[in-house]
């Protein structure tokens, strides 16, 4: 569909589905699951994960749980490599730009996935990304499947590339033509968008972020294999920029009832995330840091907080910070010692 808006993109991409498609084979049973996301039309993805899993090889399972685990998601990072090398549109021109970047380039823009403050300034700088693993909220065997990474770095380009290529040729190109089907009907609701704030309307979880800032290009990709999830990534230097990947079926996703918000609200991790709440608004890392998780895991806890209102997104230059919405939850509580009382 193209700018649909003064730096507005609404993109059917081959490279953004071919990523979600691998992160999905190796982090299926982490993913969400519901009757409406797993059975889309004639594509189950429960049965499609099984028969892909079948069919690749030793190297390929072990390389995709090397770049896109769910806790470290590092392959999912060449989202943004993707656009802002232009080498979106397809994966032949995706595979080219790979071989013409440096080794050190595209280990920088395979960290980028925001579970350290800021992003990697310096890849060649063998001090600062020391640092920067450090500094990763993500589990100690992450960091030295990082490091590792690091000091292989014409190892791990080569591999990553093998690792597209063997992607590709297995089942995504043979799947493309059904998979832009799938897509159509989320790109024609976006169709109807009139201004950024209808951005925001559609993707609340986008809210804080600078979407509404016209020198802001937003970019938003329908994807079947994230279904009801999404994944955004943000770049706010020079050239500020949000792209957000979004499952074919993420509006369907319902509002929990009350009976959902207290199931949610009912877990011993999303409980110390409104304890720590409670005392002030805390970055994601921070609270990572704080409870001693990974930034997957953080992320996780607060989308289900964030979506029974409990918690606030506000974005902060490139970060998110979350804050505790107090009168939201007190009205929770409220509603379930009426019930109670009743």
């Amino acid at each position: 569909m193209g700018e649909v808006l003064p730096g507005v993109f609404i993109v059917r991409s081959p490279v953004f589905e071919l990523l979600a498609s691998m992160f999905r084979l190796q982090s299926h049973e982490r993913l969400s699951r519901s009757d409406s996301a797993l059975a889309l039309d004639d594509f189950d993805l429960g049965l499609w994960v099984d028969r892909v899993r079948k069919v690749l090889d030793v190297d390929t399972r072990e390389a995709l749980r090397v770049f896109f685990d769910y806790e470290s998601y590092l392959g999912l990072a060449m989202i943004r490599y993707a656009w802002v090398n232009n080498a979106w549109d397809t994966v032949d021109h995706f595979v080219a730009r790979l071989e013409e970047s440096s080794p050190d380039t595209l280990f920088a823009a395979l960290v980028q996935t925001g579970y350290v403050a800021s992003d990697l300034d310096d890849a060649a700088d063998a001090e600062q990304v020391r640092r920067y693993i450090q500094r990763a909220s993500l589990p100690t065997l992450e960091k030295w499947k990082l490091a590792y990474l690091y000091l292989s770095m014409d190892d791990t380009k080569a591999q990553f590339i093998r690792l597209v290529r063997a992607c590709y040729d297995s089942y995504f190109a043979d799947e493309w033509d059904r998979l832009r089907l799938l897509q159509e009907a989320s790109i024609q609701q976006l169709g109807t968008i009139q201004n950024r704030r209808g951005v925001l309307q559609r993707f609340p979880y986008l809210t804080g972020t600078f979407v509404e800032d016209v020198g802001t290009t937003l970019v938003a990709a329908p994807s079947v294999f994230y279904h009801v999830d999404t994944f955004s990534s943000y770049h706010d230097q020079a050239n500020p920029l949000v792209i957000t990947v979004y499952g074919t079926h993420y509006a369907d996703r319902s509002q929990p009832d009350m009976a959902e918000a207290l199931k949610i609200l009912a877990d011993e991790t999303r409980i110390k995330i409104i304890k720590t709440l409670s005392a002030g608004p805390c970055f994601g890392f921070e609270l990572a840091q704080r409870l001693n998780l990974s930034s997957s895991t953080i992320s996780h806890h607060v989308a289900l907080l964030s979506s029974v209102g409990v918690v606030t997104p506000t974005r902060q230059e490139n970060r998110v910070s979350y804050e505790l919405n107090r009168s939201e939850l007190s009205r929770l509580m409220a509603s379930l010692a009426s019930a109670l009382g009743s």
